[in-house]
């Protein structure tokens, strides 16, 4: 009863801005960082059902190299946030702006809201946008083969969802015949996203469930641990020890479904960190979020950066 009641308020985003990212008015992208990082706010990656999403890139510093990219899907309980929000980050453009210094491409996407869009739909948009970034990979100096998914929350399950459907039809956009791998990722950082989708809730925004009828199979199909197979690519899964919002067991049981199949996968538990990674000090929060963020470019870098190259890793990222 305690995880229904703890779901049901994920998915009803209460009004706590690190929790849920409710924003009225976006915050500005400004067009150039520190470490000489080119931003592109606002453009279009797919137009669908009348409804046109955006991502906001961005880009390295100028190169001959090929970079690799990581595409982020923000949280919000399915049904609100923002490309520029990360739940208790105040300066997230500045830490995505971070790590394009660091030589990576990265596309912050917006996504189909529930309850106007239900599942799959918006795995659908990220797996769009994964297909947006490789179709113009010659455009903006993105190496294809090297390809990740990191999202927060709501964010992390369609992240996760992402890296264990690789060629599965019911998970492709539905107005573009793509080739095989298109859309597939060689890793995935799914901070905190729920696995079980078992809140009422839930169900009824994120699932399209009506009340009364019957549902299991519909969330059967919603978690990501459903579609764990041997040759999914490495994960990262980060969750804090005081999340109340979404119980770290999910986490913890997610990993041990991915290990079972042989999977790469690390799970990092932060310490005082509740959800969004919000902490009630202030210098803890600070500590918390630069924590997340190394742990993040060490997975990165094994998996998709420069020592996945040193190393002579595979360019899929699988095992």
């Amino acid at each position: 009863m305690r995880r229904h009641i703890l779901l049901a308020a994920f998915a009803a985003c209460l009004p706590v801005p690190a929790s849920c990212q409710q924003v009225s008015v976006p915050p500005p992208l400004p067009a150039v960082f520190a470490g000489g990082v080119r931003t592109v706010a606002d453009l279009p990656y797919r137009r669908i059902e009348g409804e046109t999403l955006a991502l906001d890139l961005y880009l390295p510093p100028p190169g001959n190299d090929l970079h690799p990219a990581i595409v982020f899907v923000h949280g919000g309980g399915f049904v609100t946030g923002h490309t520029r929000m990360m739940g208790a980050a105040t300066d997230f453009p500045a830490r995505l702006a971070a790590l394009a210094a660091r030589g990576y491409v990265v596309a912050s996407i917006q996504y189909r809201l529930a309850p106007r869009v239900h599942f799959p739909g918006q795995v659908r948009d990220a797996k769009a946008a994964i297909a947006w970034l490789r179709d113009h990979a010659g455009k903006y100096g993105i190496d294809p083969t090297r390809v990740a998914i990191w999202g927060s929350s709501a964010g992390g399950t369609i992240a996760a969802t992402v890296g264990t459907t690789c060629g599965i039809a019911l998970f492709e956009p539905e107005d573009a015949a793509l080739p095989p791998g298109k859309t597939c990722v060689q890793a995935v950082a799914d901070w905190f996203g729920p696995i079980a989708m078992d809140g009422q809730v839930l169900g009824a925004t994120y699932l399209g469930c009506v009340t009364g009828e019957p549902c299991d199979e519909r969330r059967r199909s919603a978690s990501p641990a459903t579609y764990v197979k041997k040759g999914a690519p490495p994960f990262l899964l980060l969750h804090g020890d005081s999340d109340k919002l979404v119980p770290l067991d999910q986490s913890g049981q997610f990993a041990g479904v991915l290990r079972a199949a042989g999977v790469d996968t690390s799970l990092e538990i932060v310490a005082g960190a509740e959800h969004g990674l919000k902490a009630t000090d202030r210098a803890r929060q600070q500590s918390i979020l630069d924590h997340a963020m190394d742990t993040l470019w060490s997975f990165l870098d094994r998996t998709i950066g420069p020592s996945s190259r040193r190393n002579d890793r595979p360019a899929t990222g699988r095992k």
